[in-house]
């Protein structure tokens, strides 16, 4: 029997969810590498509705209307500041860097990009992975979903905990990745969705077959977004001498 996934989830919200361990409240792999998967989750959901291509590493905005869904919106409005879509970047980057807050108003504004052509797509991952991980959990917290505990490192750095409550809506995402694992993923999203838990590392921590993971790997290299957290995890592990 078909396993649906968790209605009304975005993407990043059931990404963010299978990347939480909630015996421990803390992400199953290195938090940077989930917060790559994240912002590259809202690029593949936006690239569905239409919204967004990428060109040779960049990001290019198609169509900068409203999707409806906030979490892809302020994604999109990022996109659109930082690429020339004619009126809409230069109203677009107005907006934004209230909503966004001072760390990703600033980089905005910074050399990732070439005038006409979009944000680069590593750059743009690299950047938004923090927020995305920040707009996804508070999206999960107001569906009752997980519970967002602040706290401070050393008594010093702020950091956030994020604890599941609602082990049901857990469950069903759990089920849902089994059953498209034993389907083969027969859709687009359920395809979309392997490639970043394969990319970000999640899904080793989720106990897919290696025979399945090995598979797979293809799937990753085939899609720009996952591809894009691959090696941006790639680059973060040999700068730390770890390789790849």
């Amino acid at each position: 029997m078909t396993t649906l996934p968790p209605p009304g989830l975005t993407m990043a919200e059931e990404l963010l969810l299978l990347g939480l361990d909630p015996a421990r409240s803390r992400p199953r792999v290195q938090r940077s590498y989930l917060r790559y998967g994240l912002a590259a989750a809202l690029l593949a959901e936006l690239e569905a509705y239409g919204s967004v291509t990428e060109d040779r590493g960049r990001i290019t905005v198609l169509r900068p209307l409203p999707t409806g869904q906030p979490l892809l919106d302020e994604a999109l409005n990022t996109l659109s500041a930082g690429s020339a879509v004619g009126s809409t970047a230069g109203s677009a980057g107005g907006s934004i860097g209230g909503s966004m807050g001072g760390s990703m108003g600033g980089s905005m504004g910074g050399s990732g990009k070439a005038k006409g052509r979009g944000e680069r797509l590593g750059g743009w991952i690299r950047r938004h992975g923090a927020r995305a991980e920040q707009l996804a959990a508070a999206a999960l917290a107001a569906r009752g979903t997980i519970r967002i505990e602040e706290q401070r490192a050393l008594g010093l750095f702020p950091h956030q905990r994020f604890h599941v409550t609602d082990q049901q809506t857990h469950g069903q995402a759990l089920a849902s990745l089994h059953n498209a694992v034993e389907q083969g993923f027969p859709d687009r999203r359920s395809r979309a969705l392997a490639g970043l838990l394969l990319a970000t590392e999640v899904a080793t921590r989720l106990d897919v077959p290696w025979r399945v993971r090995r598979e797979l790997r293809p799937l990753v290299r085939e899609q720009w977004f996952a591809e894009a957290v691959r090696k941006q995890i790639y680059s973060d592990k040999s700068a730390a001498g770890g390789g790849g």
